[in-house]
């Protein structure tokens, strides 16, 4: 037989169910997954503060972090259809991945390396990156960051990207490229260079490959 006290309890959850949206969404919606794991990859999980190897299928989400060692490289995808492309080296730490009142909202600290992400354009997610002083704001859908000490370079192969730093905004479109030293920014130029075209070309063979 029902305990009806039990059933008493369960009557809020049901209420904020119906009227909160997102609430009834699982931890899974809300995390990226591995789909790609190559050589040596590990993931600090900060609910229960361990650092692991990070293996396919296995999630990630608000507060941890991914490293990749060199010749090692991770893919990390949510539902919506957004990827994350770790490259050799690279670090990152994800700072914010939760469902606001607005939608999905989701901001990466790259520490160190180059990551490139494709965004869904049909999903509403608010997509920031730091890096360093430098907020990055994705307004495109595939952009391309990479962090070496204080150098950065961003790209923004699809759509636009707003950079933030030191009370200044700049603006990269499509195939723009954003290069900043110690905080300051140096230049814009309007055309790719050979390996940010080899960058792209891989990443949409390995789309291509990993959608199959």
């Amino acid at each position: 037989m029902n305990n009806p006290r039990h059933s008493f309890h369960l009557l809020p959850v049901l209420f904020l169910a119906l009227l909160v949206p997102g609430f009834s969404r699982s931890q899974e919606d809300i995390a990226f997954r591995a789909i790609k794991v190559k050589g040596n990859v590990t993931a600090y999980h900060n609910e229960n503060d361990e650092t692991a190897r990070l293996y396919t299928n296995q999630t990630v989400d608000d507060g941890d972090k991914v490293t990749t060692a060199s010749d090692s490289e991770a893919v990390l995808r949510m539902k919506e259809k957004t990827y994350l492309c770790l490259a050799p080296r690279t670090k990152i730490i994800i700072h914010k991945l939760r469902q606001g009142d607005k939608g999905l909202e989701c901001q990466i600290n790259l520490v160190t390396g180059r990551m490139l992400g494709q965004l869904d354009d049909a999903s509403q997610i608010a997509f920031e990156v730091t890096a360093g002083n430098v907020l990055f704001r994705e307004h495109g859908t595939l952009f391309e960051i990479s962090r070496k000490v204080d150098e950065l370079t961003a790209v923004s192969f699809t759509g636009a990207m707003v950079a933030n730093f030191h009370g200044k905004t700049k603006m990269a479109k499509d195939n723009e490229v954003l290069k900043l030293d110690h905080g300051k920014f140096r230049n814009k130029t309007h055309h790719l260079t050979d390996d940010q075209q080899g960058h792209l070309q891989a990443w949409q063979g390995l789309l291509a490959e990993i959608s199959k």
